[in-house]
């Protein structure tokens, strides 16, 4: 590895002497031609470009650092109103004969029956109704709904709190 790339062409066959003489003197005719400064010149144009190519990868990183941190706690939140919603689902027999209508996450206004007790503790706050991203709709208690509008309001279809 000791020779230059133009002895190992020529050993190869692949140019010839002449061919390596020529190439020698139109590189040191180049070389003069800039001047003593232009070295450096170009050296420092080289450097200042390579640092500048650093600073960007370094943004572009921390850019990318900051959009997965956002993703994770989105998710994470996600996931603690879920575990909100579980833990909150009213127990007991909540189905009954009065229609509630209420307004979904794309904008359509379905209807559940429930009975005289749940609808007046939605209408009073001491029930809420959650819908989650896929659309499944919860009854949950009134504290639940209170920590779900902390964390994402979106989940909330009704809640008088």
């Amino acid at each position: 590895m000791g020779s230059s790339l133009q002895d190992q062409l020529l050993k190869m066959g692949l140019v010839d002497a002449s061919q390596v003489k020529k190439a020698k003197h139109q590189k040191r005719v180049a070389k003069q031609g800039k001047g003593r400064g232009a070295e450096t010149a170009d050296r420092r144009k080289r450097d200042a470009k390579a640092n500048a190519d650093r600073q960007a990868a370094r943004r572009a990183e921390r850019s990318r650092a900051k959009e997965n941190r956002t993703e994770v706690e989105a998710r994470e939140a996600q996931l603690r109103i879920q575990q909100i919603v579980g833990s909150g689902r009213v127990q007991g027999r909540v189905h009954g004969r009065r229609r509630f209508y209420f307004e979904t996450r794309d904008g359509r206004v379905p209807f559940l029956e429930f009975s005289d007790e749940v609808i007046s503790a939605l209408e009073s706050g001491r029930m809420g109704l959650s819908e989650s991203p896929a659309g499944e709709t919860t009854v949950v208690e009134g504290a639940s709904a209170a920590r779900i509008f902390d964390l994402d309001p979106d989940w909330l279809r009704v809640w008088n709190g």
